[in-house]
């Protein structure tokens, strides 16, 4: 197995705020923010790209834990079509895996 170096970039120095995750040899990027930050987060270049988003929650009623996996060829503009969903859920956090341009 090939080692690697993963780097974590803190932009308010807060790990339970936007989080930029990379790996040494990947070219993608890995970035995860509370919904209280999605549009912190909708702000940074890589949600230009194209990639997969996850959004983490849970169930109103039940209280079980729910997750989302979608894809968008440009990420921003995925995730601003679901602002009920997103913005306004409990417990909401956002992720997503924007490729490399």
């Amino acid at each position: 197995m090939t080692s690697a170096t993963i780097k974590l970039f803190l932009p308010h120095g807060d790990a339970k705020r936007l989080r930029v995750g990379e790996v040494s040899n990947w070219t993608d990027k890995a970035l995860a923010a509370p919904r209280t930050e999605l549009d912190d987060l909708l702000l940074r270049e890589e949600a230009e790209s194209a990639g997969i988003y996850f959004l983490f929650g849970s169930d109103p009623e039940s209280g079980d834990a729910l997750t989302y996996i979608g894809e968008a060829e440009v990420i921003r503009d995925r995730l601003k079509q679901q602002p009920n969903g997103v913005k306004q859920a409990n417990g909401v956090r956002s992720s997503f895996i924007a490729s490399a341009q």
